[in-house]
């Protein structure tokens, strides 16, 4: 009799956990930025999750799109190019008082070069401390280094580096800080 209740208790609870773990996202790193602001350097997680009650799906914080042409009086009015889009966090699992950063380019559909035609964006976003407040890319360079299209997969190896000013900054006198990005994204298809 104890041998059976013992089976039945580890069924129960094997069960239970599963039921548990289903119940709960699980997130993996698909993507590293090495952040510097000011000299202070800080590892960034491009990530992607399961959604509970839903199998096979993910959701990613890094991914790519193209834009069907929009036209209006003759003119497309649609974003050329490939558009990544990456936000990360220094942590894998979300935490929304930590520093987020989002990148934001276009590449080129045929060779996966940086689009000089479509600004590049960098937003900081800190929610605590002497330095919180949004800051948005100023000044600085975007340079890419490695992009391949992988079926559905786009890997991207590049660097940013320049100025970040504080997005109140109304007349150019507030707070800037300096980084450099290093990343290594892999982001799929939206």
């Amino acid at each position: 009799m104890k041998k059976l209740l013992a089976a039945c208790t580890a069924a129960l609870l094997s069960v239970t956990g599963a039921t548990v773990a289903q119940a709960l996202p699980h997130y993996e790193s698909t993507g590293t930025i090495e952040l510097a602001i000011d000299g202070k350097q800080v590892t960034y997680h491009s990530t992607s999750n399961t959604v509970p009650g839903q199998p096979g799906r993910l959701v990613h914080t890094a991914n790519w799109r193209t834009f069907p042409p929009m036209m209006m009086g003759g003119v497309n009015l649609a974003p050329k190019g490939i558009l990544l889009s990456v936000a990360a966090q220094p942590t894998i699992e979300p935490d929304h008082s930590a520093p987020q950063l989002k990148l934001t380019f276009s590449l080129d559909e045929n060779n996966y070069n940086l689009l000089d035609s479509t600004p590049f964006e960098v937003i900081y976003t800190v929610k605590e401390g002497r330095q919180a407040g949004d800051y948005k890319h100023a000044s600085g360079t975007l340079e890419i280094e490695y992009a391949k299209l992988e079926g559905d997969v786009l890997h991207v190896v590049g660097k940013a580096k320049g100025t970040l000013a504080d997005s109140n900054n109304i007349h150019g006198s507030g707070r800037t800080l300096n980084y450099e990005a290093n990343f290594n994204v892999l982001a799929p298809k939206h």
